[in-house]
């Protein structure tokens, strides 16, 4: 499983916005039971995502057919994240499925940055 960080700039997310996010995998997404996407920071798990919360599309542009997972953050979820210092705070993205065949499996830890707004108040 691939991690793809499609948030609103290429090596982290802004907080107060609402970023896509998405994981490329190479399991067809009806064959999944559950999936779970874990943010954590500062030791903390802050937010999870799982299954209902995904999109689903098929690239099938490489050699290997691969379903993208994507959804969307919250304003109110970017800033449960702790805006960092000027190089940004990390976060730890993790995606873990369970099959339907019951084999768990995980994707690598990424790591973004988060960086801060000057004003944090959700638009409506």
């Amino acid at each position: 499983m691939n991690c793809i960080n499609g948030s609103s700039s290429s090596h982290g997310m802004i907080r107060a916005t609402t970023p896509v996010h998405a994981f490329a995998i190479a399991i067809d997404p009806d064959t999944l039971k559950q999936i779970k996407i874990t943010y954590k920071q500062r030791g903390a798990i802050i937010l999870e995502k799982n299954k209902d919360d995904c999109s689903f599309t098929i690239d099938d542009s490489g050699e290997e057919t691969k379903y993208i997972c994507s959804y969307r953050l919250t304003q109110e979820e970017t800033n449960l994240f702790s805006e960092g210092t000027k190089k940004g705070e990390l976060v730890s993205i993790q995606m873990r499925v369970l099959t339907n065949a019951g084999q768990a499996l995980a994707s690598d830890q990424k790591e973004i940055r988060v960086d801060d707004v000057l004003n944090d108040e959700v638009l409506t």
